[in-house]
């Protein structure tokens, strides 16, 4: 797009769908050039379609090019503002973490929904693990949400936990981060209320039905399991989080759709109680919720 001198926002934001109409679907398509005016020209809808007969200067006209050439690419946006919103909050994201996602979101409330009542009571103090915390939005929305709750959050990764603790820095939140493979190490905790991950769920032949964006971009480490062994991560944390558990606490898992029931099955055979499965906004199977028997 050449500037011609007649050039405005509203001409931009038709050049931006047209553009990139043949790449995303038109809804998936409205929504990023929402957030992108939003973000890079401080637009919201309305401001939008006010300024639409505004010049774009020089500056905003480069910017839109660069965003819509690495869009091209199927760069996730995140990673090109370098910020997602979670919660009511934002983050920092990269590379080397998952883009926090809606589905997550719904995981959260149902954590905050269950503690409600032993919130109520006065002298509670409420102790969490975030187990594989990534990005750490499940952890810092947790501590956002429960005033005077110990949370603390652990991965295997180095780089996923420094810019959890950025996060962390960023929302003015406490969180206590450390090192630990899951797989092989046993947290140093005891007498937690919740234990909650999103772990790697995705089997690998599954991979032909994810997209671009997704496979490459975001760390594989943090998606992808055998499919002779999709069940590795929730096998080895809810064994762990029955000896972190106190009596009566809970463990909450973000789980494959297409693994309810055996999901379920494994949290059973762990010695864990009333294990529900729940669904997302979408009608899938994508929680799990179990407790510690008193």
């Amino acid at each position: 797009m050449q500037k011609s001198g007649k050039d405005s926002i509203g001409a931009a934001w038709q050049w931006f769908l047209k553009t990139l109409g043949q790449i995303y679907p038109p809804n998936e398509l409205q929504a990023i050039g929402r957030e992108v005016f939003r973000h890079y020209f401080g637009l919201g809808p309305a401001e939008r379609v006010l300024a639409q007969d505004s010049p774009l200067t020089d500056d905003q006209l480069q910017t839109l090019e660069r965003v819509i050439a690495q869009l091209k690419k199927h760069v996730p946006l995140q990673h090109i503002t370098g910020l997602a919103p979670f919660f009511g909050l934002e983050f920092k994201v990269n590379e080397s973490v998952l883009i926090p996602r809606p589905e997550t979101e719904e995981l959260v409330l149902w954590v905050l929904e269950t503690l409600e009542k032993k919130l109520e009571q006065a002298t509670a103090k409420i102790s969490i693990l975030d187990v594989g915390t990534g990005s750490g939005c499940i952890a810092i929305a947790l501590a956002s949400n429960l005033k005077g709750a110990s949370v603390s959050a652990c991965d295997v990764s180095e780089s996923a936990l420094k810019l959890a603790m950025e996060n962390a820095s960023r929302n003015k939140k406490e969180v206590s981060f450390f090192l630990c493979d899951i797989l092989h190490d046993q947290p140093g905790l005891r007498n937690l209320d919740v234990v909650v991950s999103n772990p790697p769920y995705i089997r690998e032949s599954e991979k032909i039905l994810m997209q671009p964006n997704v496979l490459n971009f975001e760390p594989l480490s943090a998606l992808f399991v055998r499919d002779n062994d999709p069940l590795i991560f929730y096998r080895a944390i809810a064994s762990r989080a029955f000896h972190l558990l106190k009596p009566g606490g809970w463990l909450f898992f973000e789980i494959n759709e297409s693994l309810g029931r055996e999901t379920k099955e494994c949290v059973e055979k762990e010695g864990f109680i009333h294990v529900e499965l729940k669904k997302d906004i979408n009608g899938r199977d994508r929680m799990i919720r179990a407790r510690k028997s008193l």
